[in-house]
């Protein structure tokens, strides 16, 4: 999907998907066009309607509730996606993702936070003590890794996790947790997580 929001009429049941790579600002702004100019779009659609795709904080899905009860009594429902991680692996697998879909995230991710993309994360921060960074790929954090990060979240084994320095709370890639700090001098003055003989070894 290409855009930001599709709005989809499924045997009277209106399906809003919403694109998961979106950012939430775009999707708000893109909804609110799109009932501004269809003044009968709810005309014969059967409750409830249903908000699918990407997944929403709790105060960006009341906000989207509050944009369609403005403009139609019908129920909207919203379904939450699975989120990233062990639960979501089904295989274990290699594959290159040298080059990969990636998303840039500003700012340290402060205890309680949770980010994840399913691509590669690229943060310009810290991962401070109590927050997540989940990516289906590769993340690489220009800052220091205090909290947990997952790497390879769909069973990529491939995948890795770079940082200034790697401190976690915990740290996995893939299906695997890191169970030690050994880390090997390697002069690049930054630190790189990956697997190696069926363990993850902190390159540093």
């Amino acid at each position: 999907m290409n855009t930001e929001v599709l709005f989809e009429n499924k045997n009277n049941k209106l399906v809003v998907t919403l694109n998961k790579n979106a950012d939430y600002v775009d999707i708000k702004n893109k909804i609110i066009s799109i009932l501004d100019a269809s003044s009968d779009m709810f005309f014969g659609i059967e409750s409830p309607i249903t908000i699918t795709g990407k997944r929403l904080a709790d105060n960006e899905e009341q906000e989207l509730l509050n944009i369609f009860a403005k403009k139609t009594p019908i129920l909207v429902v919203v379904e939450k996606p699975k989120r990233l991680g062990v639960a979501t692996i089904n295989n274990i697998f290699n594959k290159d993702i040298t080059i990969s879909n990636s998303k840039v995230f500003t700012g340290t991710v402060r205890s309680g936070q949770r980010i994840e993309f399913e691509g590669t994360i690229i943060l310009l921060g810290d991962v401070n003590a109590g927050s997540e960074v989940v990516a289906e790929q590769n993340i690489v954090v220009l800052g220091d890794i205090r909290g947990h990060v997952h790497a390879g979240a769909k069973g990529n084994r491939s995948a890795f996790i770079a940082a200034k320095s790697i401190n976690p709370t915990q740290l996995r890639i893939a299906d695997l947790m890191l169970k030690n700090e050994n880390k090997v001098d390697i002069g690049n003055g930054y630190e790189i997580a990956r697997i190696n003989m069926g363990e993850i070894n902190i390159e540093k």
